[in-house]
């Protein structure tokens, strides 16, 4: 006995059975990506130290704004109080600063140290954060044709690392900086210094020449200072102090292009006035 024959169902009726095997289709799918939605969300952050430490590494890579982004997202997930954890994440932004470099950095990073000092004074690190200050204006200070003022203030940062914490390892570092910003003040002084010399304004170019030599006594460049005040002493007629500054020039610097230049003008000096004092004679 042969099988009924198979009798397809309408085709309004194979539509809806398709748009239902579909419908069924799709909400099975739309479950499982919305599972798996809730899935991924469910998942835990990961633990702050570990963040931190991933923060780190991206930043001995030298990603730092990575870094810093890491670090900033930390913050609201550490308890207020958290003194073992806290710090190092803020000292971390303030590093990530410094280390990106550039103006806008580096104030920034000034900031972000003064207010690590701010809350922890007496942390392990506080040294450093305070020689870092001291690093940070050193930094955005204008070259020595410029206002000064940031050179003075590093200076003054500098030296708290020895007065309010004496047992530093940066005290001896912090000591050179200063010498350093010393330097870049008296670099500025000599070039007002040589301004005025240009222009033929030799007192006043006197005036600056003799601040360096007394303010500065190490300055790097005391060489050309004894040159250029020798000779607009010479240019004064003032020989006899002249010679003195030269002096010191043919002593630190014997074999020097300099002090074979001093020797010449003073016996140009001495031409000159040998001459004067002959043609006075006989008049």
């Amino acid at each position: 006995m042969s099988a009924p024959p198979t009798v397809a169902p309408p085709a309004g009726v194979r539509g809806a059975a398709s748009m239902l095997v579909f419908l069924s289709v799709a909400a099975i799918a739309s479950g499982s990506a919305g599972c798996a939605a809730r899935s991924r969300k469910a998942e835990p952050a990961p633990p702050p130290d570990q963040v931190y430490r991933m923060a780190m590494e991206k930043m001995e890579k030298k990603r730092y704004y990575s870094a810093r982004t890491l670090l900033q997202g930390l913050l609201p997930r550490v308890p207020p109080d958290d003194r073992e954890l806290l710090p190092k994440i803020q000292m971390g932004i303030a590093d990530s600063f410094f280390k990106e470099r550039g103006q806008l950095n580096y104030g920034e990073a000034l900031n972000s140290y003064r207010t690590f000092l701010t809350y922890y004074p007496n942390h392990e690190e506080a040294d450093r954060a305070q020689f870092m200050v001291g690093m940070s204006l050193f930094q955005q200070a204008l070259s020595p044709d410029r206002d000064q003022a940031l050179t003075y203030q590093a200076i003054g940062e500098f030296k708290k690392v020895a007065a309010i914490y004496p047992a530093s390892s940066f005290t001896a570092e912090a000591s050179r900086k200063i010498v350093a910003c010393h330097d870049r003040l008296a670099e500025h002084e000599r070039l007002v210094g040589r301004f005025y010399q240009k222009r033929k304004r030799y007192n006043a170019a006197i005036d600056r020449y003799r601040t360096i030599l007394d303010q500065y006594p190490h300055y790097s460049q005391t060489g050309q200072v004894l040159f250029d005040l020798g000779r607009c002493l010479l240019l004064v007629g003032n020989r006899p102090e002249a010679e003195e500054f030269f002096s010191r020039l043919f002593q630190d610097q014997p074999a020097g292009k300099p002090t074979a230049r001093a020797r010449e003008l003073l016996a140009e000096f001495d031409r000159d006035r040998e001459k004067q004092s002959r043609k006075d004679r006989k008049e």
